[in-house]
């Protein structure tokens, strides 16, 4: 054993590809057993043998290498466990984030919605209800007129009017949307 460390610290990397053939699995079964990934413990293993390997120089002949190994190992793979968590309530924080972004997003649409409702309701009761036929139940300007017994110039010219208003007035609904979605 002797030997092989001394062969690993002139950077022999026969030396070490026998040092890896003959510790691997064991690494590989004790970063399994502490994480539970294969794919984790793999590269746990694979990133313990590199670090072997880069501080090779450093390496103390007289001590275990077995030990070092190992060592080595528990380190890596309890730091590879601080960061799966700390990853886990860095997705914790964005999905809290993105649901209060969600709801501010829903509180704000619906303000600007209740907003356009009571503007619609200051529109004159014929331009109303014209307008909600058609923006509401999607009838054209033929079926309105028909339900309404009116003609469709009347239904046209009244279009226009309700446009409008709501676009002279748009600028209102978002600025009371926005405000009351702040104080909320």
């Amino acid at each position: 054993m002797e030997r092989l460390i001394a062969d690993i610290k002139s950077g022999n990397e026969r030396a070490l590809a026998l040092f890896v053939s003959e510790y691997h699995t064991r690494i590989f079964n004790y970063c399994y057993t502490i994480i539970g990934s294969k794919q984790e413990a793999e590269e746990l293993a694979q990133d313990v043998f590199l670090k072997i390997w880069s501080t090779r120089s450093r390496i103390d002949e007289a001590m275990s290498l077995e030990g070092l190994l190992f060592t080595i190992a528990k380190n890596l793979t309890l730091n590879k466990i601080r960061d799966n968590k700390k990853l886990q309530q860095l997705d914790s924080i964005e999905e809290q984030d993105c649901l209060v972004e969600n709801t501010m997003e829903e509180v704000l649409f619906n303000n600007m919605q209740e907003e356009f409702k009571k503007l619609v309701r200051l529109m004159p009761e014929r331009r109303r209800m014209i307008f909600e036929l058609s923006r509401f139940e999607g009838l054209g300007n033929k079926e309105i007129a028909q339900r309404m017994g009116i003609s469709i110039n009347t239904v046209e010219g009244q279009m226009r009017k309700a446009l409008k208003f709501i676009s002279e007035n748009s600028e209102h609904i978002f600025f009371l949307a926005f405000c009351s979605s702040a104080v909320a």
